[in-house]
């Protein structure tokens, strides 16, 4: 006996597969990741900061087209690294630029003002200074090194003294104490170019025979001693203000002395 067959059934056709979903900006928004992470890892290094920071600029200009797309959360980190990337190389570079102008041009009248004369070693400067100094003051920098400059005092100059045909000259009596631990070599003391009566530049005055003396020379000071020296400017034939800048090395602090003369 024949039993009929079952046919088998006929598979059903799958639903097509959805395809993928488009990611819109998807790889700026890793750009911009990308790029910020340079600029904020960069932003701390001299020089190299200015690259990273124009790498930042654009990651914040990627990233903030990518806002618009999929990768919302992606492309906003990345903005957030770029600006903050870009806000650290800014605040370095200023903090730099501070750093290297107080090195060049030192600062001014930024240690201790006391009354001068007293021909003791100079104790290390606490405060600033109240004030500027004048003649007859004492100005002690922070590592303990100190300068007295004496009221001035007029002076004839010599047949030969130069320049010729002063019209008057006042003669400055400095006194330098050694208050720190080290000896200290007056040639790197900055002393004489920096001078002014009545707003324009005084002249040195070199006498070495005459009444004015012959000028600053150098010379070593042991710590917790003193060297004392003078020299002469050519100033007006009337009263006036002067002022006298003292610099004890490259880059340090400047004590401006200034009175009448």
């Amino acid at each position: 006996m024949t039993y009929p067959q079952q046919q088998a059934p006929h598979p059903q056709p799958s639903a097509p597969l959805a395809p993928p979903a488009k990611t819109k900006f998807g790889t700026l928004a890793w750009t911009a990741l990308i790029l910020g992470i340079v600029g904020v890892v960069g932003s701390p290094v001299i020089f190299l900061n200015n690259l990273t920071a124009v790498i930042a600029f654009v990651g914040i200009v990627l990233g903030a087209i990518a806002l618009f797309g999929s990768k919302k959360i992606l492309a906003a980190i990345g903005v957030v690294l770029c600006v903050a990337g870009v806000a650290i190389t800014v605040s370095v570079q200023s903090s730099t630029a501070e750093k290297l102008d107080e090195i060049f041009a030192g600062t001014t009248n930024d240690g201790r003002v006391s009354p001068g004369g007293t021909g003791e070693p100079a104790a290390v400067a606490q405060a600033p200074a109240a004030g500027s100094p004048t003649w007859g003051t004492r100005y002690t920098w922070k590592d303990g090194l100190a300068v007295d400059v004496a009221a001035p005092a007029a002076c004839t100059p010599g047949e030969f003294a130069a320049p010729q045909g002063v019209v008057r000259a006042v003669k400055f009596t400095i006194v330098i104490t050694n208050g720190t631990d080290k000896p200290f070599e007056t040639a790197g003391l900055s002393f004489g170019s920096d001078a002014q009566f009545a707003g324009k530049k005084a002249e040195s005055v070199f006498d070495s025979n005459g009444g004015c003396g012959g000028g600053f020379e150098s010379s070593t000071v042991m710590p917790g001693k003193t060297f004392t020296f003078e020299q002469s400017y050519s100033v007006g034939a009337e009263p006036g203000e002067m002022q006298l800048v003292l610099q004890p090395g490259f880059g340090s602090d400047k004590a401006v002395f200034t009175g009448q003369v």
